[in-house]
């Protein structure tokens, strides 16, 4: 717009102490008109909702896959992923901090989430292993063994399965006969749960190969249950999350159903209005658990309300949320009791700060900077010391690394995560607006995405509406005010020569 360029914006941080990546984020280039990508999601899963669509998985494998605890992932189905939204929400993660930067505060998923929602479970054994060097006569055997069949060499990419093998291979043995040996029902059941850890839980950026590492933690189905599944999901999202929020990236990989769902769970201006249940009740689920809490979006929704597929009206909608517009309790109480046990089960550490693995994946978990989730006051977390780069590392040109013996300083952390569980007193008010904690974050924050000095001043379709003028009163009052804040704090409060006026200030700005 005319004139706008006259203006030395800056949205932020006005205090580097805590974003130091942010000369690398993508959020810069965004502001600076270089970037208006929206990511490409790899999936790997779309053959296993069809397979299962068309065939129901077996009663009796599924009896297996439910002891081994991934019996949410199916029965909470496919949701279709938009790509959009997700774009909207890396602009606003942050790696220095695992968590999203939005106007209201920071917000981010936990493992409360992974585990109301999807019934991963969180307490258990980290996702670790030692990675052998295997050749692919190794990995026949193993898929052999455990999968029942033998895959093609073709099929190979070093330690990683072409999805399509595994496809064939459980099309053809669909029709399980009724005395089928426990051997086979056990072959089959790896078979989905292989497909649902490696394609979906923990995809990758491959979009057609399944992590061959994973076959090995699946052999004793006994011990299956005691992994931490839900942390290592978590791991894995948080990875690439961070991998994503950096300039130049073009593409997201991870459990992306959690992500869009936990934004609809919590972000009003991003969610669809749910019109019916689709019906995910089969007669062979008998004396089965429910699904867990994200079946309720599996659902014909209606739009009205909200958009689908245009990045820049959600880019808008977050710039501009207000307080009422996120819900920091979607999970109630009463809701929490209700759930199947296998959803609440971990409850005791959903507020554990330390990191969580998923083999070379090393992240840190920090409930402490998002209280409010949990219905508890907020205050100026301390830093967890880890390196803010820590997603460029990777296995590439790791073989035959034993990953506990790597992760070996960060083990300690979650072998005792019950000494490591954040409390804080309760309380469900909103934060006033000289409360310290926003006060704090507004400095160290970056407050809006879209740059008003890009918009043009003719464009088709929707034109961003988050006003220019008020995006740069906000920038230039918040500067304002946070000097008066420093030149006025006396014993941890706030006098102004003029208290209505700068209630009405700080009020505006921080809002």
């Amino acid at each position: 717009m005319v004139g706008y360029s006259a203006y030395q914006l800056d949205p932020g941080p006005l205090e580097p102490s805590v974003l130091t990546q942010q000369l690398t984020h993508r959020s810069r280039d965004i502001w600076d008109g270089n970037v208006n990508m929206i990511l490409n999601t790899r999936r790997c899963d779309g053959k296993f909702w069809d397979l299962v669509k068309k065939y129901p998985i077996h009663p009796r494998v599924l009896e297996v896959i439910e002891l081994s605890g991934l019996y949410g992932i199916y029965r909470s189905n496919r949701p279709s992923i938009d790509r959009s939204l997700i774009t909207s929400l890396v602009e606003r993660w942050r790696p220095e901090t695992h968590t999203f930067h939005f106007r209201t505060g920071e917000a981010t998923i936990t493992l409360q989430d992974v585990e109301v929602l999807y019934g991963l479970p969180v307490n258990g054994d980290p996702v670790l292993g030692d990675e052998s060097i295997r050749t692919i006569g190794d990995w026949q055997n193993i898929c052999q063994r455990l999968l029942g069949f033998i895959p093609r060499p073709q099929n190979f990419n070093r330690s990683s399965l072409k999805v399509t093998a595994l496809n064939a291979h459980m099309l053809e043995q669909q029709q399980l006969p009724n005395l089928a040996t426990q051997d086979m029902i056990n072959q089959m059941a790896r078979c989905y749960m292989f497909w649902m850890i490696a394609g979906m839980m923990m995809a990758d950026t491959s979009g057609n190969y399944l992590k061959l590492m994973f076959l090995p933690m699946l052999e004793d189905l006994s011990v299956v249950s005691s992994y931490s599944w839900g942390s290592a999901t978590l791991a894995c999202l948080y990875h690439f999350l961070c991998k994503a929020s950096q300039s130049n990236q073009n593409e997201i990989a991870g459990f992306l159903p959690l992500l869009q769902i936990w934004a609809w769970e919590r972000v009003t201006v991003l969610k669809p209005q749910v019109i019916a249940q689709r019906d995910t009740e089969n007669n062979f689920l008998a004396g089965l658990p429910r699904g867990p809490h994200a079946t309720r979006w599996f659902a014909h929704f209606s739009w009205t309300n909200t958009t689908k597929h245009v990045l820049k009206v959600f880019r808008d909608a977050l710039d501009s949320m207000t307080e009422d517009q996120f819900i920091w309790e979607p999970y109630s109480d009463d809701l929490i009791e209700n759930l199947p046990d296998y959803c609440r089960i971990g409850r005791d550490i959903w507020r554990v700060r330390a990191p969580i693995f998923c083999w070379d994946v090393v992240e840190v978990h920090l409930p402490d900077r998002v209280m409010r989730q949990f219905g508890l006051k907020q205050t100026i977390p301390t830093p967890f010391l880890f390196d803010a780069t820590h997603f460029h590392h990777d296995r590439r040109g790791r073989p035959n690394t034993n990953w506990k013996l790597e992760h070996a300083q960060w083990l300690p952390f979650w072998n005792q995560r019950l000494q490591y569980i954040c409390d804080a007193p309760f309380n469900r008010e909103p934060l006033r607006y000289d409360d310290p904690y926003l006060i704090w974050f507004k400095r160290i924050t970056r407050l809006v995405i879209g740059n008003p000095t890009q918009r043009p001043q003719q464009q088709k379709g929707y034109v961003p509406n988050s006003t220019a003028y008020e995006t740069m009163v906000c920038i230039r009052f918040r500067v304002f005010v946070i000097y008066l804040l420093r030149i006025y704090q006396w014993q941890g409060k706030y006098y102004f020569f003029s208290k209505i006026l700068t209630w009405k200030i700080v009020t505006y700005v921080f809002s």
